[in-house]
Order: structure tokens, then C-alpha cells, then sequence
């Protein structure tokens, strides 16, 4: 079966973004190129059931007004077939291969419509500028190994030094541009940080956004690269002339703590909140993760029990054998279904992150720590995290805590369970994000700034 590590939840495709194409006023930015992007939401034909090229293809659903997709004059219901020369395996691909084109490039689309094969041309338009009504938005960038990265960076309206906190996202490869005006994910925490009087901070990973560089999917874009970045963007921090150097946090999601723990030894931080994640080795939370959600989607224990082996034979020859991903794949479908729940990360990527010990990192971080999990999350578990509590404290005795939030998923949504987290794309229940996750964060950062 297919079990995802979900650790790519979050994730802001902004070539199907609806925001507004006009540039906000209040924004300012640096000489790095803006990217384009096409105002299309595209996603499976059925959305009920898993995209396929073949059998549920990548699909237009609707069009930004005034947008680069309406005005090449595409549909609602087009399905996409190639894009440039080369074929469309599903709308993350789409999105990921817009985003890497400049505002003013010329794409070319082959399309099906009423089972008539058609071309359209589109010119791409820049990808607006995010606003906020409590700070300004500033776009700036940083170099890592010779490359530009993209830095949004909100900063308080009120003169003086305030407190900073940088966000470190999750797997996957996309934009975090736009985030901040989403009413869901990272946009109730960052818009609720500047209303609070925080500079808000994220870094575009490699050739996502507006960053230069390498791809995200490519074999160069490895975790200690990503971590670069953060680091590169810590030390420029504390150049602003509007941030207090001495009351900088890290809020890192998912997967980022564990590139928080390559990032932040020897860093001096008044903070690290830890959320949704794991304190143990990516090879040891993989089995547990198929074995929990195999268990959550109703398999026999039996059958539960063979996917966890299953599982156990895939990761040894990739995290511990350090096998090629195209060499494991050849071991079998199980196989394949864990390495595309990487979501793009090339395998040299994930391979670091196999080899990362947390235990070994966080000795060398010695700041106070937030662990939050929420109980409907089932992409990690409530053992985890304390873990990573008890990992902390073991070398920094009482600079870390635990705080469990019933009903919240991996998202920051609310649900019923676990089971409903997994089974979110089948219904249409609204899940609203979860207000006591970001009471719980605002009241602790506080607090640490106070001591």
C-alpha cells in the first residue's frame, strides 16, 4: 500500500495561486528577478481518486481573472498534457516547472479539450507581492554558494529593534511567496506574529520561488545546502537595523527541526519552537509511520505487519546501504511508494536526512525549546516528541517542553482524528486552523522574552 510521510503537507503552489496580480504598493524588493506565474488551479480530473497522466490527469479547475492562463485563453476542464516540449505528470509538476520561469517568459501548453488536442501560448505575469495591514513586506535576498536566495521578510510598522523569528518549513520542494496572506498553513502564524509586533522571516529554498540555484529536485540541492541558507539568513538578520539581535527565534515545522539541527549549533538564539515532528532517526520513524497509518486506513494487522517489513527492506538498502533511488526503486512498488513520499527531494537530500543524529545535533544547541504536537496529527506522534524533549533536557537540563494540542493535524487544522487527517482530500468538511496552536506559540515566545 501507499503510505505518505505527510511531512509535505503544507505546500503554496502560487502558479495556481488566486492572489491579486497587482503589485502591492508597500512591498519593496531588491534586484532578484520575480518569477512568473500562470493563475491556474490545476489538480486531478477526479479529485476523489489519486492523479494519474494516463488515468486522472492533471486538470485545469479554474482561472485567476485577468490572469496569464485566461488571457492565453484556456478552460476550466483542459486537461494538460505537455508543457514546453515535455509531458505534465501532475499539477505539482506543472507548478514547480512554471515557477521556475521568469515574469515576461513565453510558455507553451499542449492541452486536451472536448478530446481535440490544442495549443495555447501563454506570457507568464509576475507573481504578486504579498501585503499586510500591521507590517511591511520587504524582499530581500541572501548568496549561498555563489546563488541568490529569495528572503521575504515582514517588518513592524512601529520604529525601533524588535523581536525576529525565522520559519523553517517542511519537505517538499515549493514556494513559501504568498504564505503569508494564505488563511491556512504558515499564514495565521506569520500575519498573527506581525500583528503581535514580531519581524516575521522566511528563505526560499533553492530554485523555488524567486531563488537562484539549482533546482529544488536537483541532486545538488542537499539538506546541508538548505541549512545554508538558514545560516546565511541568521547572520544577516542581525544586521537589520530593525531587529534586536538578542531576540531572534527559530519557528521551524515538519521536517525543519531536523534541518534546524544541522542550522542552528553555535547559534545564539533566545528560542527554537519544534512542531509536528520527530526525535529520532529517520530510519527508525519511517517503520513506525507505516505501521501507524496502515493501522489507520483499516488494513489487518497481518497485512500491517508485511508493509512495515516491506518498508524495513527499502529503507536499509536507501538510508543505511546509501543505494541510488533508481536502484532501490527496482526492489519493488513498496519501494517506489516510500521514495515518492519524499515529495521531489532528490534521494542524496533524504539520504542526509537518514544520516542525521539528532541526539549528536541538538547537544550542540543550547537554547529553550517548544515541542508542540497535535493529536490528530498522524504523520508523527505524541512519543516523538516528547523524545525530542527528553533529547534536549538530557544535555540542557529544563530548556525544553512539551505541549500536546488536542484535535490539531499536521497542517495546524482541526480534525475529528487521525483517520480524518488521512482522509481530508475525500471530504468536504472545512477544517479551520487551530487558534489555540498559535496562542499557545505567541503566550511562550513572550514569555522567553521576558526571562
Amino acid at each position: 500500500m501507499n503510505v505518505h510521510a505527510c511531512f509535505s503537507c503544507i505546500v503554496f503552489l502560487l502558479c495556481s495561486s488566486f492572489a491579486s496580480a497587482q503589485t502591492a504598493a508597500s512591498a519593496q524588493g531588491d534586484d532578484l528577478p520575480r518569477r512568473g506565474v500562470i493563475g491556474l488551479a490545476v489538480g486531478p480530473g477526479d479529485s476523489a481518486k489519486p492523479e494519474n497522466p494516463r488515468t486522472n490527469p492533471p486538470t485545469v479547475s479554474s482561472m485567476a481573472a485577468g490572469g496569464a492562463g485566461e488571457a492565453a485563453g484556456i478552460q476550466a476542464g483542459d486537461i494538460l498534457r505537455e508543457l514546453d516540449g515535455q509531458p505534465v505528470a501532475s499539477g505539482a509538476d506543472f507548478a514547480h516547472r512554471i515557477g521556475r520561469h521568469l515574469a515576461g517568459d513565453t510558455v507553451r501548453i499542449v492541452l486536451v479539450r472536448g478530446g481535440q488536442q490544442i495549443e495555447k501560448t501563454a506570457v507568464l505575469k509576475r507573481r504578486p507581492f504579498e501585503t499586510s495591514a500591521f507590517a511591511e513586506v520587504l524582499y530581500r535576498s541572501i548568496t549561498v554558494e555563489g546563488a541568490r536566495r529569495r528572503v521575504i521578510v515582514t517588518r513592524p510598522k512601529a520604529v525601533g529593534r524588535h523581536p525576529a523569528v525565522l520559519l523553517m518549513g517542511g519537505l517538499g520542494c515549493y514556494s513559501l511567496d504568498g504564505a503569508l496572506n494564505a488563511n491556512d498553513g504558515y499564514g495565521p502564524i506569520l500575519s498573527g506574529l506581525a500583528k503581535k509586533g514580531f519581524v516575521t522571516v522566511r528563505v526560499e529554498k533553492t530554485g523555488e520561488g524567486d531563488s537562484e540555484g539549482p533546482a529544488c529536485t536537483d541532486l545538488q540541492a542537499t539538506a546541508d545546502l538548505e541549512a545554508k541558507g538558514y545560516i546565511a539568513e541568521l547572520a544577516a538578520l542581525r544586521r537589520y537595523e530593525f531587529v534586536d539581535p538578542a531576540k531572534i527565534f527559530v519557528f521551524a515545522h515538519s521536517l525543519g527541526p531536523l534541518i534546524a539541527s544541522l542550522a542552528l549549533p553555535q547559534q545564539n538564539l533566545r528560542g527554537v519552537i519544534a512542531a509536528e515532528t520527530i526525535g529520532r532517526s529517520w530510519f527508525e520513524y519511517g517503520l513506525e509511520n507505516v505501521r501507524r497509518q496502515s493501522a489507520l486506513m483499516g488494513e489487518p494487522l497481518d497485512r500491517v505487519d508485511a508493509d512495515v517489513r516491506a518498508h524495513a527492506e527499502c529503507a536499509f538498502h536507501f538510508f543505511l546501504q546509501h543505494q541510488t533511488a533508481d536502484e532501490v526503486a527496482k526492489l519493488g512498488s513498496q519501494c517506489q511508494d516510500m521514495l515518492s513520499s519524499y515529495a521531489g527531494l532528490s534521494y542524496r537530500y533524504m539520504q542526509q536526512i537518514g544520516d542525521i543524529s539528532l541526539a549528536k545535533q541538538w547537544k550542540q544547541i543550547d537554547a529553550p525549546a517548544l515541542v508542540i504536537y497535535g493529536t490528530s496529527d498522524p504523520a508523527t506522534s505524541a512519543d516523538e516528541g516528547r523524545y525530542l524533549v527528553d533529547i534536549i533536557n538530557s544535555f540542557h537540563p529544563g530548556r525544553a517542553t512539551y505541549a500536546e494540542i488536542p484535535g490539531m493535524g499536521h497542517d495546524f487544522a482541526r480534525y475529528a482524528s487521525q483517520a480524518e487527517f488521512l482522509d481530508r482530500r475525500n471530504s468536504p468538511k472545512p477544517h479551520p486552523f487551530d487558534e489555540e496552536f498559535l496562542a499557545i506559540i505567541l503566550d511562550w515566545l513572550q514569555q522567553r522574552l521576558q526571562s
